[in-house]
């Protein structure tokens, strides 16, 4: 059934050209060659017009891990995602339970609120989803990776400085 689910929530995705393009992660024709591709493309750009770039590189640490289902669900049904699609993946997303071990000895379950299952075909399009609307408050470049991804921005003037600082806060929101 993740099958199914995963080829319909990606149709979708592609027809309605819902995942942004700074996104080069889990996705057809893209790939970490391409996002630094085209960060180095830019950065070509701006030395060949005698500019200062800062680059900033980034890796979210523990991402998938943190994704809150609750808001993952929103960001679904934001995107049009509804439905039978939805429901099941509520239901795959749900009574998830962890234990931890060790030298044998086990803990009681504790239930799960976040993250998506790593290993499953379907985690990567839920992370995508869930972190899609990054760039929506960031006005320097950005090129992502999955949870990797490289902030940058050409720096004119003091102004820039606090435009960056801005964006990495906005990212740490």
């Amino acid at each position: 059934m993740e099958h199914i689910i995963l080829s319909h929530v990606s149709k979708h995705l592609a027809y309605h050209d819902i995942l942004i393009n700074e996104q080069h992660g889990f996705r057809k024709l893209f790939s970490c060659e391409t996002q630094l591709i085209t960060a180095i493309n830019d950065w070509a750009k701006s030395i060949n017009q005698k500019k200062q770039t800062d680059v900033i590189l980034l890796d979210f640490s523990k991402a998938f891990d943190s994704v809150p289902h609750l808001r993952l669900m929103s960001k679904l049904d934001h995107y049009g995602i509804r439905g039978l699609s939805a429901n099941w993946i509520k239901a795959f997303l749900s009574n998830r339970s962890q234990v931890v071990s060790v030298n044998g000895s086990h803990s009681h379950p504790q239930p799960v609120i976040s993250g998506v299952p790593q290993g499953t075909i379907l985690a990567p399009v839920l992370f995508l989803l869930y972190i899609n609307d990054i760039s929506e408050n960031i006005k320097s470049q950005i090129r992502l990776f999955a949870d990797d991804g490289i902030i940058y921005r050409d720096i004119n003037n003091d102004q820039d400085h606090v435009t960056l600082q801005e964006d990495l806060d906005n990212l740490n929101n």
